[in-house]
């Protein structure tokens, strides 16, 4: 009886997490001491083709203090669209400042499907907001 319990609660525990329609990695790699090159990834996990993708790339002391953020298109209208699965990376650089390489986090902005006017936010916690 106790088993049929546990299996019960695992399963819950599998078909009850929320699909996360995005997954985000951030890898900033320090090149010759001298500057920091910062690859974001984006993989598409909807079931629709993203046509515009927008965000900022927030960069943050090793402290965690706020120093700045950069505005970045990783795709653009023109693109072919994100399909389901797929992901798209962009990169920047920054200068190498200090001892201690920056911390950087990105975070959506707009996100826009295709075949759709109507242009959305995206949080990890709200989920997507139309803003357009």
């Amino acid at each position: 009886m106790n088993h049929i319990f546990i299996l019960l609660f695992l399963s819950q525990i599998s078909f009850g997490q929320q699909n996360v329609p995005f997954s985000i990695e951030v890898r900033p790699r320090v090149i010759d001491d001298a500057k920091i090159l910062v690859n974001v990834e984006v993989t598409n996990h909807i079931g629709r083709p993203v046509d515009y993708l927008e965000g900022f790339l927030a960069e943050y002391t090793s402290e965690r203090d706020f120093l700045g953020e950069q505005r970045m298109v990783l795709i653009y209208n023109y693109e072919p669209a994100l399909q389901t699965g797929f992901s798209t990376t962009k990169t920047t650089s920054y200068p190498l400042v200090g001892e201690k390489p920056s911390v950087f986090e990105f975070n959506i902005s707009k996100v826009k499907f295709s075949g759709e006017n109507r242009v959305f936010a995206w949080h990890p916690k709200s989920g997507f907001i139309r803003i357009d």
